[in-house]
């Protein structure tokens, strides 16, 4: 989190004058105008250090804005509220690290099919979206065919009657040959790798937040300080006379 606090820049309210009763709202509004230049500028960031960031990813900041009686403004990473909180797959990304585990890598585990040194990478048979992550539809029709979906109900392995379900069971896993282990579909005689099972992987620091957050945020401030003192103070002490 990036915290920005007046006391970083001297401020000093009984050196102001008769003004000095306005620097309390002039610094909020200076604080929460240079966070929210801070937060454009790691936007920027994502969108040059990651390959087609999602919405999802760009968004993944907020700004809790400075107040008269609380003159600290912050910018922080998304809890999630009901989904992935950002810190948890940004967060190797900022300080460099192991991969977390995807939902369906777990499932997969606890299902016996993957080790738990390995995660899975997409294979060239794999359905990504334009953001280049895996089709949802796709990882649950594998879960289902390999019996590792939550919902016992839901393993294709456990209730293979309708004729729609015979596409699932083409997807199986194979290990100890020539070729990578993981999951593969079948393709007349063929078998196309899906999911390729290889050793946990980690991140080199890619994204640079807290830098960046630090050389843009006191240039901002300044400029928003007077920007804010010129509207509120220097206007309202010409309009009074």
């Amino acid at each position: 989190m990036l915290v920005l606090d007046a006391s970083e820049f001297g401020l000093k309210a009984e050196a102001v004058g008769r003004a000095a009763k306005q620097v309390p709202f002039v610094t909020a509004v200076a604080l929460t105008n240079a966070i929210k230049d801070a937060r454009e500028t790691e936007r920027e960031t994502m969108r040059s250090v990651f390959e087609r960031p999602t919405p999802y990813t760009l968004n993944a900041l907020q700004v809790r804005p400075a107040t008269k009686q609380r003159l600290q403004a912050e910018l922080g990473f998304k809890e999630g509220f009901g989904g992935t909180p950002a810190w948890k797959y940004l967060g190797p990304q900022v300080a460099g690290g192991e991969r977390k585990r995807k939902r369906f890598e777990i499932a997969l585990t606890r299902a016996g099919i993957l080790r738990s040194n390995e995660c899975c990478v997409p294979g060239r048979g794999a359905q990504l979206d334009g953001y280049g992550n895996m089709n949802r539809g796709q990882i649950v029709r594998i879960l289902s065919a390999l019996g590792a979906a939550s919902d016992a109900a839901q393993n294709t392995i456990r209730r293979p009657k309708r004729s729609t379900r015979r596409r699932n069971l083409d997807y199986f896993v194979l290990r100890g040959t020539r070729a990578p282990d993981g999951v593969y579909l079948r393709e007349g005689r063929a078998a196309v790798p899906i999911l390729i099972f290889v050793k946990g992987t980690s991140y080199t620091k890619r994204f640079p937040y807290y830098e960046k957050g630090r050389t843009v945020v006191p240039v901002a401030y300044r400029k928003h300080f007077r920007a804010a003192w010129e509207r509120f103070v220097v206007n309202d002490v010409r309009r009074k006379g």
